[in-house]
């Protein structure tokens, strides 16, 4: 019986939000300057979004990161384990103050500082971040598992050296 239930409040929740939505968009639409104010909050909400889902991951594990790093490969070890849930607070830190800095700029600066911020540096940030993270991580583990870099950080960062005689 509950799986009947979880699937009506499913298809309730599909139906509903797009009319919801519809309607407070409708309702909202007194001021062209509000609904023009709220749509400068999307990337606010989006990282508020993306915040509370990995923030959640480390309430309740395992993290956001740590499953992507589970599909990858099957075996990670307790502190790579530790290291996931480390980029996972890098991530909430991240999206914090990305989320800040665009509720400021929907709010303060003109237009176009937003679109730059929003629309350029953001994802700027974002793909550095994650750059980074990716070659220490390499530095760090040293673990090599097919992707198409790793020839190139493989010489980079040799393996380390085994003592097996």
């Amino acid at each position: 019986m509950k799986n009947s239930f979880t699937s009506i409040g499913k298809v309730l929740t599909i139906v509903i939000s797009p009319v919801l939505i519809y309607f407070i968009f409708t309702v909202l639409e007194t001021t062209d300057l509000f609904v023009a104010n709220l749509l400068l909050l999307v990337p606010t909400l989006v990282n508020g979004v993306l915040l509370f889902s990995f923030g959640r991951t480390l309430v309740y594990p395992p993290t956001v990161i740590e499953k992507i790093a589970g599909t990858m490969t099957k075996d990670l070890s307790g502190n790579e384990v530790l290291y996931c849930k480390n980029v996972t607070v890098v991530w909430c830190l991240f999206f914090t103050l990305n989320g800040s800095m665009a509720l400021f700029l929907a709010f303060f600066p003109s237009l176009e500082v937003w679109t730059l911020y929003n629309g350029v540096v953001a994802y700027g940030l974002m793909g550095l971040l994650f750059l980074v993270e990716f070659i220490y991580r390499h530095w760090r583990f040293r673990k090599f598992i097919g992707t198409p870099l790793d020839p190139l950080l493989r010489r980079i960062f040799p393996p380390p050296a085994t003592n097996a005689n």
